[in-house]
């Protein structure tokens, strides 16, 4: 088994010069190649979309997503999600398999901002942003309490 440090998070070869135009070296609204994953792997999540793929492109260090715990949290709460029934999927011996799973997520997540892309006449900022509002849209808030739902719902700033 590998160690976290010598693990490795393929990005999608076929996705490439999308990856490059969302980072930062193509001007795009993420600062790294880790935060374009992180952002792909949510839509494909979102979208329910997940897809194998066999073609890599350079791989990013696994050590570059634990810098982060909240990125490394989303990556092991993936498996949980898809292993929900499984609690050894939190093992370190699966880390490799939770991060196939991000992995395949994020290859989701990259056909559906394509899609997007080539169906709209936007920038691809508008479009991303696009897809965040459907996203937020579409997400059922939880039945709470009423002394808890007003931490959730939109901030009311009338007068008293």
């Amino acid at each position: 088994m590998a160690s976290p440090s010598e693990q490795r998070v393929r990005r999608p070869k076929n996705h490439e010069a999308l990856i490059q135009q969302l980072s930062k070296d193509g001007d795009g609204p993420f600062r790294s190649m880790a935060e374009t994953m992180l952002f792909a792997a949510s839509v494909g999540f979102s979208q329910d979309r997940r897809d194998e793929f066999s073609e890599a492109g350079e791989p990013i260090r696994y050590e570059i997503f634990r810098r982060s715990h909240t990125a490394e949290a989303f990556i092991d709460s993936l498996g949980v999600l898809v292993h929900s029934s499984d609690a050894s999927i939190l093992s370190d011996e699966r880390l490799a398999e939770r991060i196939t799973i991000f992995e395949e997520y994020a290859n989701g997540g990259f056909i559906e901002i394509q899609k997007a892309i080539n169906s709209s006449r936007s920038r691809v900022m508008d479009v991303l942003l696009e897809m965040v509002r459907r996203t937020g849209k579409a997400t059922k808030k939880p039945d709470l309490p009423a002394e808890l739902d007003q931490f959730f719902g939109p901030p009311d700033f009338s007068p008293p």
